[in-house]
C-alpha cells in the first residue's frame, strides 16, 4: 500500500515545519552527550567500577538500538511514528530520571541499554521528517543543515554536562554529576511533549508528496489524472539495502578512530601538547560538523553519490596518511584540513542516498544502529590493534604502530567505498531507466 496516497499534491510546508524538526533533532541530541565527560563522576566514583565498566555505559545503548529497528518497522505499518516519537522521548525521560536515583551499576547498564531504543526510534523519526521539509532537489542541504545541527548538539550537549556537574558546590562531585540525569530527561520530556502536542502538523507534514525528480517529470506528464502512478519517496525503495548500512559502519568506525586515537597519537607518538592537540582534533571535528552544510548544498547540485565517492576518498586518504603528515606541524594541519573537509561531506550524502534510494522509518533506524556498531568497532579495534601492535613490537615503535591502525582504517573505508558505491550507482541507474520508460 503507498503511505502517501491519500496525500493532496500541494504543497503544505511552513517555515516553522523548519523549526519544530529542528527543535526535536536538538532536545533529544543534548543528554546523548551530556554524560560523555562525566563517566568518573556518574559510575566510577559514584558505584566505585572501573574505567572500562564505565566505558561500556557508552556502548551499551547499542542493543537497544538494534532492538528498536523491528519496533519502527511495526510504527510505520501503523501509520504511527509521530506518536513513536512522544511515547520515545517520555520514555527516554523517565530513563534518564530513573539513572539519577542510586539504584546501582548493574540496573543503570540495564536501563542506558533500554535507553538506546528510544533513542534509535527518535533519530529515525525525526530524520525522516527532514526529508519531507521541502522538495526534492533541496534534500542534500536539509540533511547537511540536520548534520550540522546534530553535530552542535552533541558538542553543546558535552560542555554542558561539564558546567552542570560543577553548578552545585563547584567540585564536579558526583552530586552534582548527577543532575544531567535531570537535565536529560527534562529535555527528552520537552520532545515527547512538543511531538505531541504538534502531532497533527507533523501527520500532515508526513503526509505531503513530494515532487517528483527531474528525470520523471516527462512519465509524469504522460500519465492521466488519477492515475496510480507513484509521485511520492515511496517508489524510489528499489536500492539494497546493505551498501548503505556498510557506508554508516565505515563512517562512523573512522569517527571513533578519530575521536578516540587521533589525540592519542598527538600525544604518544608526536609529542604535542594539549592545547595544539585540542586545536587539531577540534578543528576537524568543527570542519566535519559545519561543513556539513555546503557539502549538502553541493549534494544538491552535483549529485549525492559523485559527491560522496570525491569526499570519501578524500577523507579515508587523509586518514590513512596522518603518521606520514607528522613530519611538521604545517603538513599537519593540511592533512586535518583534508580528513575535515572530506569528513564533512559523508553524513548529509550518506543520508540523501538513504532518503532518495531506500527511505523510511526501519532504513533510518538501521542506517542509525548500523553506525553505531560501526563506532564501537572503531574504538574496539583501534585500542586492542595498537596496544598489540606496541607490545609486539617492545614498545620501541609507537608511531609504526599507530602508522599501521591508521592505514588499515583508511584502506578499510576505502574499500567500503569501492564495494558499496558501485552498487548504489546501478541502482539509481535502473531507477532513472524505469522512470523514463
Amino acid at each position: 500500500m503507498n503511505t502517501f496516497a491519500s496525500a493532496p499534491p500541494t504543497d503544505r510546508r511552513r517555515p516553522t515545519d523548519l523549526l519544530l524538526v529542528a527543535a526535536l533533532l536538538v532536545l533529544t541530541a543534548l543528554p546523548d552527550a551530556m554524560v560523555v565527560p562525566l563517566l568518573e563522576e556518574l559510575l566510577v566514583a559514584r558505584y566505585g567500577v572501573g574505567p572500562g565498566a564505565a566505558h561500556a555505559f557508552l556502548s551499551v545503548n547499542l542493543i537497544g538500538g538494534l532492538c528498536a529497528v523491528p519496533l519502527l518497522g511495526f510504527a510505520a505499518r501503523r501509520r504511527r511514528p509521530i506518536l513513536a516519537v512522544a511515547i520515545a522521548s517520555t520514555a527516554d525521560a523517565a530513563l534518564l530520571g530513573a539513572m539519577w536515583l542510586p539504584i546501582g551499576f548493574a540496573p543503570t547498564i540495564v536501563l542506558r541499554a533500554l535507553e538506546g531504543a528510544a533513542d534509535v526510534m527518535v533519530f529515525a523519526v525525526v530524520f525522516d521528517l527532514v526529508g519531507h521539509l521541502g522538495r526534492r532537489q533541496g534534500v542534500g542541504l536539509r540533511f547537511g543543515f540536520a548534520a550540522a545541527l546534530l553535530s552542535v548538539a552533541l558538542g553543546s550537549g558535552a560542555i554542558l554536562g561539564g558546567v552542570i556537574a560543577r553548578m552545585e558546590g563547584g567540585d564536579g562531585g558526583d552530586q552534582a554529576a548527577r543532575l544531567v540525569y535531570l537535565v536529560g530527561a527534562g529535555a527528552c520530556l520537552t520532545a515527547g511533549l512538543l511531538a505531541w502536542i504538534a502531532r497533527d502538523r507533523l501527520r500532515r507534514l508526513e503526509g505531503v508528496a513530494d515532487p517528483e525528480p527531474a528525470s520523471n517529470r516527462a512519465s509524469s506528464r504522460a500519465s492521466t489524472p488519477g492515475s496510480a502512478e507513484p509521485t511520492d519517496r515511496s517508489a524510489v525503495r528499489r536500492a539494497p539495502f546493505w551498501p548503505l548500512l556498510l557506508i554508516a559502519g565505515s563512517d562512523r568506525a573512522a569517527g571513533g578512530l578519530l575521536t578516540g586515537t587521533l589525540g592519542l597519537f598527538l600525544a604518544e607518538a608526536i609529542g604535542l601538547g594539549p592545547a595544539i592537540r585540542g586545536m587539531l582534533v577540534g578543528s576537524v571535528l568543527l570542519l566535519m560538523g559545519f561543513g556539513a552544510v555546503p557539502a549538502g548544498w553541493l549534494a544538491d547540485r552535483f549529485g549525492d553519490l559523485r559527491l560522496r565517492f570525491i569526499g570519501a576518498v578524500a577523507f579515508a586518504a587523509g586518514i590513512a596518511l596522518l603518521p606520514s603528515a607528522a613530519v611538521g606541524l604545517p603538513v599537519l594541519a593540511i592533512d586535518a584540513l583534508v580528513i575535515g573537509l572530506g569528513g564533512a561531506v559523508l553524513l548529509p550524502t550518506s543520508l540523501s542516498m538513504l532518503d532518495r534510494l531506500h527511505g523510511g522509518l526501519v532504513g533510518m533506524g538501521g542506517f542509525r544502529a548500523a553506525g553505531d556498531v560501526g563506532f564501537l568497532i572503531g574504538v574496539v579495534a583501534a585500542g586492542l590493534l595498537i596496544e598489540r601492535l606496541v607490545d609486539t613490537a617492545g614498545g620501541a615503535d609507537v608511531t609504526a604502530a599507530y602508522a599501521a591502525v591508521f592505514a588499515g582504517f583508511g584502506g578499510v573505508h576505502l574499500a567500503i567505498t569501492a564495494v558499496a558505491l558501485p552498487v548504489l550507482v546501478a541502482a539509481d541507474r535502473r531507477r532513472d531507466d524505469r522512470s523514463d520508460a
